[in-house]
């Protein structure tokens, strides 16, 4: 694939990915107001979304869209909401700042490794243990 093809799919995917960010938003405006709930949510989902096509297309190989899917949708996806997450704890203190951040950062660590577990992932090694023992008993 080349170069500029790679470069489109991105761009494609991102203009989507944010425009999807934009349209939860709206969708959830009240739940912004106090906390931000809806930024916490996409991050985890896009994380997830993220983690499964990585391990789809680490299992099926390369994928031809995936420039489009993974870096483009769930990288504007999450970005665009991580941008606003920032705007948002601005007015926080320095250790409530710290805690959204450390508070979404897990999470999206958790949702990605749940959509790596989901998504059509390659055996691991404690796969093969569990796959080796329940041939041999």
């Amino acid at each position: 694939m080349s170069r500029a093809r790679e470069l489109a799919l991105v761009l494609g995917g991102g203009t989507l990915g944010g425009a999807a960010r934009i349209a939860v938003g709206e969708l959830f405006p009240h739940l912004a107001a106090t906390l931000p709930w809806d930024l916490l949510l996409i991050n985890v989902i896009g994380s997830a979304g993220l983690g499964a096509a990585v391990a789809y297309s680490r299992s099926q190989g390369p994928l031809p869209y995936f420039p489009a899917i993974g870096p483009g949708f769930f990288g504007g996806f999450t970005t665009f909401s991580s941008i606003a997450c920032l705007q948002w704890s601005a007015g926080l203190g320095a250790a409530a700042s710290a805690g959204v951040l450390a508070a979404t950062m897990a999470a999206a660590v958790l949702g990605a490794a749940v959509g790596w577990w989901f998504g059509d992932r390659p055996p691991t090694p404690i796969d093969e243990r569990a796959i080796f023992e329940e041939e041999n008993e």
